[in-house]
């Protein structure tokens, strides 16, 4: 289950670090690209490019050690279970969110001074998957045995 993990970890960094670049990267190419790099615009570059290519380069280096954390460090070759993949599979979409709405929730207050409630609420509801994976196993089990005698 763990290189299954890192893989699956690995390809959402991939995928934060080239969606975030390719947004982007038209607006580098228009005549007057000296006006995003000003005072103004650049926090909000920063907390809206840079967070998420940063997270998602993070992401690919540190996959083992957060296989590891949503595992254990056993390397051995169990076959994997529905509960792991639905606590690897809520922890990976946590972690998506939190990248992608911190850049959001960062910039929006740079730029405007006022705190973007949805990003918030999106930010730790992403943290509460990261974090709570566990409620939500038992959650899932609760409904995969409704009704079912074990």
């Amino acid at each position: 289950m763990k290189p299954f993990s890192i893989l699956l970890i690995r390809l959402l960094g991939l995928y934060l670090f080239l969606k975030t670049l390719f947004s982007v990267l038209p607006a580098l190419f228009i005549p007057n690209v000296g006006e995003f790099w000003t005072g103004e615009m650049l926090p909000v570059l920063i907390a809206t490019v840079m967070v998420p290519m940063l997270g998602g380069v993070l992401l690919w280096c540190f996959a083992g050690r957060l296989a590891d954390m949503l595992h254990g460090d056993s390397d051995s070759a169990v076959a994997a279970t529905d509960e792991d993949l639905v606590r690897a599979g809520t922890f990976l979409i946590g972690v998506y969110l939190v990248v992608r709405h911190v850049g959001m929730l960062v910039g929006g207050y740079t730029a405007t001074g006022s705190i973007a409630f949805e990003a918030l609420v999106v930010v730790v509801a992403g943290l509460c998957m990261m974090l709570g994976g566990g409620a939500l196993v038992t959650l899932y089990r609760r409904i995969k045995y409704l009704g079912a005698d074990r």
